[in-house]
């Protein structure tokens, strides 16, 4: 997983945290968020993540659950500060015309950081996505796609496509829609200055991790636009 992809992901959890006031060695929301906050760690540093994994081990004794608490909220945050280092323009990246194969390269690393669901909102997605991007999509991630246009090119395709690889795609079309974002797992959220299909191809373009305080408002407002859409 890239440097930047790893930021993004440690920011949103670090932002998701749950209230260790509440924990139990048996509470599912804080299982879930030490495995991947392990997982995370373990990408950017094996030594950080043994550390991260004692404190995680510890935290059913009482006595000592607070100090255990701050290690682990003191790896991420270690994490982070170093990966902004490493990825100095982390807040977006920027690729100049004719850059495409970059831009290829870049949506899909993001495409294949989501373990469990990838939502894509772009008006003009075409059924480039498939051959382009949806072939690193990790197996058993549930696919989502919104779009306006082009959905009598995109139908077929994807017909084809989830008779060969199984039926994980859903597919909506919506004239409420203008952005191209892309969310992966519902907590992390990548803005791209243009369509999928035309990024840098004749002009520039970015790609840009969103900051996690606002993602559960723009994935409210989706899933609103979401549930009114009509399915293709």
């Amino acid at each position: 997983m890239e440097p930047e992809v790893i930021l993004a992901q440690l920011r949103a959890l670090f932002e998701r945290a749950p209230d260790f006031n509440e924990y139990t060695p048996t509470s599912r929301d804080h299982m879930t968020w030490l495995g991947q906050g392990h997982a995370l760690i373990s990408r950017w540093n094996r030594l950080e993540a043994s550390s991260f994994q004692i404190a995680s081990d510890f935290l059913p004794m009482d006595s000592i659950r607070d100090q255990n608490v701050a290690k682990i909220f003191g790896v991420i945050q270690r994490a982070i500060s170093d990966l902004e280092l490493t990825v100095p323009n982390a807040t977006k990246t920027v690729f100049g015309a004719g850059e495409v194969y970059d831009v290829f390269r870049a949506l899909n690393r993001v495409v294949a950081s989501a373990e469990m669901s990838i939502f894509i909102i772009d008006p003009y997605l075409d059924d480039s996505v498939f051959n382009h991007y949806l072939n690193s999509r990790k197996p058993g991630v549930r696919v989502r796609l919104l779009l306006t246009k082009n959905a009598d090119q995109l139908k077929p395709a994807a017909e084809k496509y989830i008779a060969q690889y199984g039926d994980f795609i859903e597919i909506k079309k919506t004239k409420a829609v203008h952005d191209r974002v892309i969310f992966i797992d519902g907590y992390v959220c990548w803005v791209l200055g243009q369509s999928l299909k035309d990024a840098a191809k004749a002009k520039p373009t970015y790609l840009a991790p969103l900051s996690p305080d606002v993602i559960p408002a723009k994935l409210e407002e989706y899933e609103k636009i979401w549930g009114d859409a009509n399915v293709i």
